[in-house]
């Protein structure tokens, strides 16, 4: 799917819809526009591609499909322009730039602020909503013009998807590739594997070097009078996962815990107990 076109096409059919006066047909706009934001969004992900988890792929809300892009490259959803000139001397600006052209991005921002706001005019109206008076429709109105026009500004962008930057990449204990872009004017950046969890603390030694270093917490261990202390990775660290003590031999495993505190003078529950 051309998921551009797509998106120009929805704007096309909210537009008609805004167009035609009637309260009735804001909802059939709003539709258009959730359906152009998912477009736009699905389209920038394909930028991504080599670096998502299959699992990902299936993520249909863009505001968390986003949120797994910005993991990978923080400035994804960034507007940006793309100059190009002669340097004068190797390593500085040009002094003269000519540009090519710009793009406005959907931002991860813009979706959170108007894609679920959208969706809640999809319904029904809750008896909560209709005692304060049901639809706003001036109000609902004016958000999905404010969304066309921003929309219309994307789809306008004389370039599209051009992803620029420096990245690194390692091979995981899992086996598989870890990629992340190093942020600009950065030393150190996180980066986390799409297949196992693990995460790394990523560090810029050179003009040309990183250092991965797996993220480990220390952990005691449970036992009494044992002073042992475990490194465990902290993307191993999930509900039902264990380690052995290399001091005592015993199991320490994560499981839900309850803690507890001596009697306090009027301590009150919040949980009945029999």
């Amino acid at each position: 799917m051309n998921f551009r076109n797509e998106a120009r096409s929805c704007v096309a059919r909210a537009r008609t819809e805004l167009a035609s006066g009637d309260d009735a047909r804001l909802k059939y706009a709003a539709l258009e526009l959730r359906f152009a934001m998912e477009a736009l969004t699905y389209e920038r992900a394909a930028t991504f591609v080599e670096d998502l988890p299959p699992s990902d792929y299936e993520v249909w809300e863009p505001r968390k499909l986003m949120k797994q892009i910005l993991e990978i490259d923080s400035t994804a959803d960034k507007d940006s322009v793309i100059s190009f000139g002669i340097e004068e001397n190797y390593g500085e600006p040009a002094p003269v730039m000519q540009t090519l052209g710009g793009e406005k991005v959907l931002s991860f921002a813009m979706i959170k602020k108007h894609y679920d706001a959208l969706g809640n005019h999809l319904h029904v109206p809750t008896l909560r909503q209709q005692a304060k008076g049901g639809v706003n429709h001036a109000e609902f109105r004016n958000r999905c013009e404010t969304i066309v026009a921003f929309l219309q500004e994307v789809l306008a962008s004389q370039i599209w998807n051009a992803i620029f930057g420096v990245y690194v990449e390692m091979v995981c204990e899992c086996g598989h590739k870890v990629r992340r872009r190093m942020p600009p004017d950065t030393e150190e950046t996180s980066a986390r594997c799409i297949e196992c969890g693990l995460t790394y603390t990523v560090k810029s030694t050179g003009p040309d070097t990183v250092t991965w270093q797996l993220d480990v917490e220390r952990i005691p261990c449970l036992g009494e009078g044992c002073s042992g202390v475990a490194g465990v990775a902290s993307g191993h660290i999930k509900l039902g996962k264990h380690w052995i003590c290399q001091t005592c031999g015993g199991k320490n495993e994560v499981t839900l815990g309850l803690s507890f505190k001596p009697p306090a003078i009027n301590a009150a529950s919040d949980l009945p107990a029999s």
